[in-house]
Formats: C-alpha cells, sequence, structure tokens
C-alpha cells in the first residue's frame, strides 16, 4: 500500500485501553489519543517517513479495515506527535 500526494497511511497500533458497549469496542485512552506506526507517505509530506511512531486524535482521518489489521489516510495536520 502506499499514500499519495500529502496523505500519510498508518497502521493504529494495538494494546490501548478500551471500553466495549454492546458488540462494539472502543478505545479508551483518556487524553482521547490513539498510537500509529507510519507505513507510507505521500510525495508532499516531510515532517514523518516510513516505521516513525506518531499519535493521532482517535476518529481522526479515513479508517480501513486490511487482512484484519486497522489502518488510517490522515493528513499531517492530524498527527499530534511524532515519538
Amino acid at each position: 500500500m502506499k499514500a499519495i500526494e500529502s496523505r500519510i497511511l498508518l497502521q493504529v497500533l494495538k494494546g490501548g485501553p478500551t471500553e466495549k458497549i454492546g458488540s462494539f469496542e472502543l478505545p479508551s485512552d483518556p487524553n482521547g489519543l490513539e498510537k500509529a506506526k507510519v507505513i507510507s507517505v505521500g510525495a508532499k509530506v516531510e515532517e514523518v517517513k516510513a516505521g516513525d511512531e506518531v499519535y493521532i486524535y482517535q476518529g481522526a482521518g479515513k479508517e480501513f479495515v486490511k487482512d484484519g489489521e486497522k489502518y488510517r489516510v490522515v493528513s499531517s495536520s492530524e498527527i499530534i506527535v511524532v515519538l
């Protein structure tokens, strides 16, 4: 998979606190943040590179699932901090 233009492809990392509501399991970090790994960056992105770990707000970007793994496509303005 490859990000294009000014987009960043992230893999949402598992292991954060969650809250179960009915049959849904939602992240419940008190700060509203999720940790993710940068998989690919578009040609116009300079702030991060593949392999970086970052924090994003819960629900940032567009999420999709491939082979059971959660991914997000975000813009650089949706990344809170690079670890």
